[in-house]
């Protein structure tokens, strides 16, 4: 007697340790639909795109926390703000109708930036639909250059 109530016992825990997890596969399956969903979206939202050439040389070196952090592959939806709110003016606007003014603007805050936050903020203007000045463009990219090689 004591044997069979220890067994159904047993028998019920797995099974409710079974339901449990095909429960929580089924919410996962959900939310990577969603996540998935966004991300379609904000692709076809977003129209302004800083493409990154791959040679052999620039592949990953196997440092992940670095290489990720300093690449400029978008993987995120919500930009993050670098005390530069101001630039959101620029959202839409083609670099090349920028202003002397409107350049200082972006170089004051590009030299107040530390070195390792370039890249997460030409993200975050790529994300925000922000185009950058081409001579703040290629400082940026020299910096992010130099840092992959560093490391």
């Amino acid at each position: 007697m004591n044997n069979s109530v220890l067994l159904l016992l047993i028998f019920i825990a797995i099974l409710a340790s079974y339901l449990i997890f095909i429960n929580y596969r089924k919410k996962k399956k959900q939310e990577n639909k969603k996540a998935t969903e966004i991300i379609e979206e904000s692709k076809k939202d977003n129209s302004t795109e800083i493409k990154q050439e791959k040679s052999a040389d620039e592949e990953c070196c196997g440092q992940h926390e670095v290489c990720e952090r300093d690449s400029l592959i978008n993987t995120k939806i919500i930009a993050d703000y670098y005390d530069d709110e101001e630039l959101d003016v620029f959202i839409g606007k083609k670099q090349e109708n920028y202003t002397d003014e409107e350049i200082r603007v972006f170089e004051n805050i590009f030299y107040t930036l530390k070195e390792f936050d370039v890249a997460g903020w030409l993200k975050s203007l790529q994300i925000r639909g922000i185009e950058l000045p081409d001579k703040i463009k290629e400082e940026a990219l020299l910096i992010m250059k130099e840092r992959r090689f560093k490391v």
